[in-house]
């Protein structure tokens, strides 16, 4: 098995409630192909942005908020936080704690040798 590190965020709603959901690949790309297709700016020029876009899509894929909260909705009524898993709001300090998630192996990927992981996704380089 493969570990990858993947970074946890707290998000804060207004109903008071609190989740900490993991932000997997499937987050990034949705990040990626929503941003391209109404023209936004890349993550680290509207990092509040993709942190809580990357925490929205994480808690829909998880099931923690209906596929019904919108992302307009989520951002500019339910969501009032969003930490990483350090504590630093939006994604401003420090990379947040990272545990990694055992994945199972794909055969003959193994000879390619380890693999590191980077929350980072592709074309989003921090500057």
């Amino acid at each position: 098995m493969t570990a990858l590190a993947t970074p946890l965020v707290t998000v804060t709603m207004a109903d008071e409630t609190t989740h900490t959901v993991r932000v997997l690949n499937p987050d990034y790309l949705r990040w990626d192909r929503t941003a391209a297709k109404h023209g936004w700016p890349r993550m680290d020029q509207a990092p509040h942005t993709w942190l809580t876009f990357v925490a929205w899509s994480a808690l829909r894929r998880e099931g923690r908020i209906g596929d019904d909260v919108t992302w307009e909705a989520f951002s500019e009524r339910l969501c009032l936080q969003v930490e990483n898993a350090s504590g630093a709001a939006n994604g401003t300090g420090p990379a947040p704690a990272i545990e990694p998630v055992a994945v199972p192996s794909i055969a003959g990927l193994d000879t390619l040798g380890p693999v590191e992981a980077d929350p980072t996704p592709p074309g989003h380089e921090p500057g």
